[in-house]
């Protein structure tokens, strides 16, 4: 029985040393601004006809979070997006992925790399034009939000 106790109350000092439900990244608000936005559109069918509002949105989700946006060539990042969809049976099927790219250093070399990345599959909408603005937002809200402001 006291073996149990002691072996119990060292994991439990343990536990605090731990950051529980937490991601350790070195990505902040600051350093992955601003933000590019880029965008392929493999939707079929008209599946997506508003392709062109997607960088607007992108810029509103982004700046919404406290993120600088840019559409010139000073983006330190580039938020992504691909969507890819075809209508079969009455709806339009397929998925969508974003991600974060930003240039890092791998073997003493830049390159540039995924750093975030997020998706979704759908299947039975009539159009994507409401699901990427309700996708955009969430992704960015949900994770990109989340950084540190410095």
């Amino acid at each position: 029985m006291k073996i149990v106790l002691i072996f119990a109350s060292l994991t439990a000092l343990a536990l605090p040393a731990f950051a529980h439900n937490e991601e350790v990244h070195p990505y902040t608000k600051a350093n992955i601004s601003p933000v590019g936005f880029s965008y392929e559109d493999a939707a079929e069918d008209g599946c997506w006809t508003s392709a062109a509002d997607a960088a607007g949105i992108a810029k509103a989700a982004l700046e919404g979070q406290g993120i600088a946006f840019t559409e010139g060539d000073d983006a330190k990042t580039t938020l992504h997006l691909f969507i890819d969809a075809e209508r079969s049976g009455g709806g339009c099927y397929g998925n969508a992925r974003m991600d974060l790219r930003g240039m890092i250093e791998w073997d003493g070399q830049p390159i540039m790399a995924v750093l975030r990345e997020a998706g979704a599959n759908f299947i039975g909408q009539q159009s994507l034009n409401g699901v990427v603005p309700i996708l955009i937002d969430h992704i960015v809200k949900s994770d990109l939000g989340t950084f540190p402001d410095e």
